[in-house]
C-alpha cells in the first residue's frame, strides 16, 4: 500500500488548499492527473500505481486519497453475504496505515483530539488529527451498495468548506 506522507506533508505546508497548489503537490510527486474537469482549472482525478487521489471542491479542496478499495460486485456474485468481510478487511488495514503516519514524516506534527473531524461524513472506521490548521484523516467508508469499499486518508482545511447563502467562502 502506499504511503502518502510526503504528499500530506507538502499539503499540510500549504496555507490554503486550493486546486492549484494542490496540482502541483500531486505532480511533483509523480502523480498522473487523469480526468480534468472543464469548470476546474486543474485535474480533479489522479493516479499512482494502485493509489487514486480526488481533488474535491472549489474555495478551498479536500484531497481524498484511496489508497485500498475492492469493488464489491466483482468479489464474491452476492454481495450482502460478504460485504462484512470487506469492512472488516479494511479495517485491519486501517492501524497500519495509521501508524504510518503517526510515525512518518508528520507524526511530530499531528495531534489527536477528542472531537468529530469527520465534517458529517459517515466512515465504518476512523483515525483522525489535527495538523496546523488542516484536518487528516485516515478512514474506511462505503459510500453505497455500488461503491467499492475503501481506506482513504483525507486532508482539508480546519472549519474551511462553509458557504453562505451567495456560494461565497466563509
Amino acid at each position: 500500500m502506499m504511503d502518502v506522507s510526503g504528499e500530506l506533508s507538502r499539503l499540510s505546508g500549504l496555507s490554503m488548499l486550493t486546486g492549484q497548489a494542490v496540482e502541483r503537490v500531486l505532480s511533483a510527486s509523480g502523480w498522473e492527473g487523469e480526468r480534468r474537469n472543464p469548470t476546474k482549472e486543474w485535474a480533479t482525478t489522479w493516479r499512482r500505481d494502485d493509489a487514486h487521489a480526488w481533488i474535491q471542491g472549489d474555495g478551498p479542496v479536500e484531497v481524498e486519497f484511496t489508497l485500498w478499495y475492492r469493488e464489491v460486485e466483482d468479489e464474491r456474485p452476492d454481495p450482502d453475504t460478504y460485504i462484512d468481510e470487506l469492512y472488516d478487511a479494511a479495517s485491519a488495514e486501517l492501524p497500519r496505515v495509521a501508524a504510518q503516519l503517526e510515525s512518518g514524516v508528520l507524526g511530530a506534527r499531528i495531534e489527536a483530539v477528542d472531537e468529530d473531524l469527520t465534517d458529517g461524513a459517515d466512515y465504518i472506521d476512523h483515525t483522525a488529527w489535527r495538523i496546523a490548521d488542516k484536518v487528516l484523516l485516515a478512514g474506511v467508508k462505503h459510500d453505497d451498495t455500488d461503491a467499492p469499499v475503501q481506506l482513504v486518508v483525507v486532508m482539508r482545511g480546519y472549519g474551511e468548506g462553509e458557504q453562505d447563502d451567495a456560494g461565497e467562502w466563509l
